[in-house]
């Protein structure tokens, strides 16, 4: 049988995919559905916390507790050399936020001798591992404590890097103890003309599942897009600028999120494929905003 392009493009998006991605590129998003329900433009002071939250908008670590480095980075997820810092942390009174014109800057910088050392010392003595050193410092926000949503539409306006070797990413995370992730976006910022997008789920008693897709664009350091993902009951479906990309069968993911955004460096992905950051590097990531929506009543 001989196949059209149309049929031949459809095709491989399909293959991409490991559940059986199904595109129909180029559908625009209809807004007219959705009303919003959370909305950061990033026009005054950012809200943030640590550990004592209380009304803020955005935490500057992970779930998992505790001021040791194992909570923010060096190595403890994906082999990452990054350590994500606020203000607060270890009292080194640094920030790698800054907020210019309604945009905010995510900054990765080489890390100073003195943050190196205080993330060494604060390693605690029960540890077992190297007591490593960050190689750079750089920022994460979530809305862990602010803001949760069951389905509905989240989105981002961001221009990523042109950092070798970063990891730049837009997420949404379930709660502890599963696998209950949306990868909106992530970049690896040596190769920006491809997106890798996608989702898993299930309990950490048993496997996770999954659903990926790596997908072809122009180079996306080059100017801000929007990266966004419809999640119903029905279907999770990923928009950048407000155009289809992918489009797959919502398998497991039912409990509410909360959003993520953060810039790695290295880590175990970008050495599988060759990239690596030089140690005197530096880049920004920019955000214009974050946005969620959830859909009207029989839209």
């Amino acid at each position: 049988m001989r196949l059209s392009k149309a049929s031949m493009t459809s095709l491989l998006l399909i293959i991409t995919s490991t559940y059986g991605l199904q595109a129909r590129p180029g559908d625009r998003l209809d807004r007219s559905r959705f009303h919003r329900t959370f909305d950061e433009e990033f026009n005054g002071p950012l809200s943030w916390c640590s550990d004592n939250c209380d009304g803020q908008i955005w935490r500057t670590k992970y779930f998992f507790s505790g001021e040791m480095p194992l909570s923010r980075g060096v190595g403890a997820l994906h082999g990452d050399t990054e350590i994500a810092i606020d203000p607060l942390y270890l009292g080194l009174g640094l920030s790698p936020f800054l907020i210019a014109h309604g945009i905010l800057i995510i900054q990765v910088r080489p890390a100073e001798q003195r943050t190196k050392a205080a993330v060494q010392n604060a390693w605690p003595s029960y540890y077992r591992g190297p007591h490593t050193a960050p190689g750079f410092t750089s920022g994460l926000l979530t809305t862990e404590y602010s803001f949760r949503q069951r389905y509905g539409y989240f989105e981002a306006r961001i221009k990523v890097p042109t950092l070798s070797g970063g990891w730049p990413a837009f997420w949404l995370f379930g709660k502890a103890g599963s696998y209950d992730e949306i990868d909106v976006s992530e970049i690896l910022t040596s190769n920006p003309t491809v997106q890798h997008l996608g989702h898993q789920w299930g309990d950490q008693s048993q496997p996770r599942k999954t659903q990926r897709a790596d997908l072809n664009a122009s180079d996306l350091s080059k100017d801000f897009h929007v990266y966004g993902v419809l999640w119903t009951k029905r279907s999770i479906i990923y928009y950048r600028d407000d155009r289809e990309i992918a489009h797959f069968r919502n398998k497991g993911l039912n409990d509410p999120m909360y959003m993520l955004l953060d810039i790695a460096t290295d880590g175990d992905w970008n050495r599988k494929l060759g990239y690596s950051t030089p140690a005197n590097a530096s880049g920004d990531m920019l955000i214009d905003y974050v946005r969620a929506y959830q859909t009207y009543p029989n839209k």
